[in-house]
């Protein structure tokens, strides 16, 4: 006899007076529940309803039984339910690595929401800028911005953000505000150098107009590079230079006005890509699905704050990326 399912169909039967009746509340037939019932009844030695033709009532043994197990049916019941919602809840750790100032200034910023959204899952913040970099193999997934070729990764894109012209009221006050991009040769500009290690002091700019899109290509100059984009920012800042930045990342400062974006006729080109890397081995892990898609949800909100236009991809790599130049404005030689 299955003990567990005869008291289940016993107490059904107490609560509706009727075996037939407990057995449409149970999804089964009248025989399987007249079974158990008289089986437990045996087992217990004595009878726990009084049969008539009214129905069931229950007898004082029965009554003092059904008080008795009730209780312990529900607390099974709710460990059971709360087993399968643990099932259905984020848990564990999930190890994300990144470019510092994507993690820094986009995504943790948006994670106490997230936090409260799924409380159980912890989260390992690591600082990741290659695909191809040892500390990334200890990553469940990889938050990038640049283009790189996935390998065995599952790879995510992720809208692109687009890039403004900006430096400080004061910087501009003593330089001059630049008029067209050919004026930036005249500016102390500030230039990152990617995860490759190539400099980007290229910087492409394309105006829409009636006659087709017009093309700028200016090599800025510099007294400092930095492959952390907040070393620029902090220098810029600083009345130090012009930077080019993602508007995204740099929402306090622009929106303060602490840097005031130029050039607004003309859209910067090539803004890195961003991508979501993962393990295949995690593809359908329920930690790994409510994260990506809390990041690619953010992510697609912080590239609607300004109508500055970015087109990317990370299959898309502008020519300049290519070889092994140390400088992005070396293609021009060579082109």
């Amino acid at each position: 006899m299955d003990k567990l399912k005869a008291i289940q169909y016993f107490l059904a039967a107490a609560q509706t007076g009727s075996l037939s009746a407990a057995a449409r509340q149970q999804g089964v037939s009248l025989q399987a529940v007249a079974k158990l019932v008289g089986a437990l009844e045996a087992q217990l030695g004595t009878p726990l309803f009084q049969r008539g033709s009214r129905g069931l009532r229950l007898t004082a043994d029965g009554a003092q039984y059904a008080e008795a197990c009730a209780p312990l049916l529900a607390q099974l019941q709710a460990a059971d339910e709360g087993l399968r919602q643990a099932r259905l809840r984020p848990q564990g750790t999930l190890v994300v690595g990144g470019t510092p100032f994507l993690i820094q200034h986009c995504i943790v910023p948006a994670l106490p929401a997230f936090h409260a959204a799924y409380p159980d899952l912890t989260l390992d913040l690591r600082t990741v800028l290659h695909l191809e970099e040892s500390a990334s193999k200890d990553c469940d997934l990889l938050l990038l911005h640049g283009w790189f070729e996935a390998g065995s990764w599952v790879r995510r894109e992720l809208p692109v953000m687009a890039q403004v012209t900006a430096a400080t009221p004061g910087y501009w006050k003593r330089h001059g505000t630049p008029r067209h991009p050919r004026d930036l040769t005249d500016h102390i500009c500030l230039s990152y150098r990617n995860p490759y290690g190539k400099l980007l002091d290229l910087w492409r700019y394309r105006q829409a107009g009636a006659q087709g899109d017009q093309i700028e290509e200016v090599v800025v100059r510099g007294w400092l590079s930095s492959n952390h984009r907040d070393n620029l920012l902090e220098l810029a800042l600083a009345d130090g230079g012009v930077m080019r930045i993602a508007y995204a990342t740099a929402q306090p400062e622009l929106a303060s006005g602490r840097l005031v974006p130029v050039l607004p006729d003309w859209e910067l080109m090539d803004p890195p890509p961003l991508a979501m890397y993962f393990r295949p081995a995690l593809r359908r892990a329920l930690r790994l699905r409510v994260f990506a898609d809390f990041v690619a949800a953010h992510c697609a909100d912080l590239s609607r704050l300004t109508s500055a236009k970015g087109e990317s991809s990370v299959d898309g790599r502008p020519a300049w990326h290519h070889g092994n130049s140390r400088r992005a404005s070396s293609w021009l030689a060579h082109r």
